[in-house]
């Protein structure tokens, strides 16, 4: 069975990096602005014993969605991701303006050139699920539901379909 299938059924309460197909040159900073990559090694040279709160928000309503996906990549990509510590809302949840979704805290040379790519997934993920909930609830402002369908294959980026799919769930 797959994992969302387990976390629709409520049998697990986060997906992992089973599900999420996380590109290796993510390691090498491939995918991350320079200046984080810069500021990791002049961490590392002149104050590895750091500790620091990363924090994540929203500067508007939304549902939240990728904090599954955020996790999971961090437990893959960061240095000693045991040493981290994570807190975050889940997936689904709506929040408000500026609300704090997600902070992760340990040495900043552990996840900081992964900041940019946590960015990216948290808005994307976050718009699509808001801009489902918005539709869903247009279709129903009849008093009677309409059916919504989903055509991910039509509008994008093939890459983008499974984690686009899930944040229309």
């Amino acid at each position: 069975m797959k994992e969302i299938e387990l976390k629709i059924q409520g049998k697990i309460s986060r997906l992992t990096n089973h599900t999420f197909k996380f590109d290796e040159r993510i390691r090498d900073g491939w995918f991350s602005a320079v200046y984080f990559l810069k500021t990791r090694e002049l961490v590392k040279k002149y104050h590895e014993d750091n500790i620091i709160t990363m924090q994540f928000f929203q500067k508007d309503e939304a549902v939240l969605c990728g904090t599954d996906e955020v996790i999971a990549l961090v437990k893959t990509f960061a240095d000693r991701p045991e040493e981290l510590e994570i807190h975050s809302l889940k997936d689904g949840d709506k929040i408000s303006p500026f609300e704090t979704v997600l902070t992760i805290t340990g040495p900043y040379q552990s996840f900081g050139y992964l900041e940019g790519i946590i960015d990216g997934i948290l808005a994307r993920r976050s718009s699509v699920s808001t801009n489902v909930y918005n539709v869903v609830k247009a279709a129903s402002y009849s008093g009677q539901q309409k059916p919504v369908i989903f055509m991910g294959d039509r509008d994008d980026h093939y890459t983008t379909q499974a984690g686009d799919g899930y944040g229309t769930i």
